[in-house]
């Protein structure tokens, strides 16, 4: 799951060490609440969820599409 976000296999463990017993869907939530917080500081920065459809949909043709860029997922303990 966390292998197309280039996180190392020892933070995949260390995260799973730290929430042990829980289920896959857990942690697929704890990378969805990055996403969408990633994504809604995107929508904020080119103009909020008002100018969304302006800036995806009926841009001019000279003007370029806005870039999303995937979060980049770090694992920090609570130490």
């Amino acid at each position: 799951m966390y292998e197309k976000d280039g996180i190392p296999k020892d933070d995949v463990v260390r995260i799973v060490d730290e929430f042990p017993n829980q289920s896959l869907d857990f942690y697929g939530a704890l990378r969805s609440r990055t996403y969408d917080r990633s994504i809604s500081k995107w929508i904020d920065e080119i103009g909020g969820v008002e100018k969304l459809g302006d800036k995806l949909l009926r841009r001019k043709k000279n003007e370029k599409l806005p870039v999303f860029t995937p979060p980049k997922i770090i694992f920090s303990s609570g130490e």
